[in-house]
């Protein structure tokens, strides 16, 4: 069965900001290829939930492979400087429904 990670980010300034829009786009290009070169990644969606809250969702193979590759995301948010804008919150677990 796949695996989700559900991880809500709240920032230090507003998602409308250009600090945000510049994340949004480092995410859309670097962040999006360091997802697809590990193994096992399916897809990855980001939301703007409000205007200090992302919503973004990670679906993986498996378990394993899920926490390695979220993992090596993170080090790449720190690297990128977005990390410096977020505090995260996850919440993971096999995925028994879906469409």
């Amino acid at each position: 069965m796949a695996y989700l990670r559900v991880t809500f980010a709240k920032w230090t300034v507003d998602t409308n900001s250009p600090e945000a829009q510049e994340a949004y786009h480092k995410i859309a290009t670097d962040g999006l290829r360091v997802f697809r070169n590990q193994p096992g990644f399916i897809r990855y969606r980001l939301m703007v939930a409000d205007n200090h809250t992302t919503v973004a969702v990670a679906e993986w193979e498996n378990p394993e492979l899920g926490k390695v590759g979220a993992q090596h995301y993170r080090d790449w948010m720190r690297e990128s400087g977005i990390a410096q804008y977020i505090k995260l919150e996850t919440s993971d677990g096999e995925i028994v429904v879906a469409s």
